[in-house]
């Protein structure tokens, strides 16, 4: 049975998204799957093809483009990475539901694609909260600043997203992600 549905987390660096969505794939394999980006940047010695990129040249990243396989890309530090149409339709087809981070801009890429089969959600906690995160995983003090400096501006993109969640504590976190879904799911069900 193919699933519809996409999720995708956002909020400001330190806030938990990759624990909220690797808490999601790990307890629920069934139901979730992770798409892969593209990326034209090396492959780094701990990485391999498709964990976590998939790595292409530059020619086949545009290719891809070109086809409307890669839909939103972005340039960081001189390599390009985009999203994939293929990886998330892949997930779909298994009946799972794709889940993982990207920015307001990335949404409104896929909800240009899949309406509003598109869940957004946006994790936020308090500042400081962060700041004990950040110094709890032993972020150094130039790259725990500059994730604080961003906080701000992270947390007014929180309007952009369907929902907003205040990331305290993982199973709380998970569980409203999971309510939210059965949520649209069940509105879904009444509307068809």
């Amino acid at each position: 049975m193919e699933n519809k549905l996409i999720v995708i987390i956002d909020g400001p660096s330190g806030v938990g998204k990759d624990t909220i969505i690797n808490t999601l794939l790990e307890r629920y394999p069934e139901q979730f799957g992770h798409p892969i980006n593209a990326t034209t940047r090396p492959m780094r010695e701990n990485e391999s093809q498709g964990n976590p990129y998939l790595f292409i040249d530059e020619e086949e990243f545009f290719r891809l483009r070109a086809t409307g396989d890669i839909f939103e890309h972005t340039m960081r530090h001189g390599t390009y990475r985009g999203m994939r149409k293929s990886s998330f339709d892949s997930i779909m087809r298994d009946g799972k539901i794709p889940v993982r981070d990207c920015d307001r801009f990335g949404v409104d890429a896929l909800k240009k694609l899949y309406g509003n089969n598109v869940i957004s959600i946006f994790l936020y906690c308090d500042k400081e909260i962060i700041r004990q995160r950040l110094i709890g995983r032993n972020e150094p003090e130039d790259s725990m600043n500059a994730r604080l400096d961003d906080y701000d501006s992270y947390i007014k993109d929180a309007k952009f997203f369907d929902y907003q969640i205040e990331n305290l504590t993982i199973d709380d976190t998970v569980n409203q992600i999971l309510d939210i879904i059965k949520n649209h799911t069940d509105d879904k069900k009444s509307t068809i």
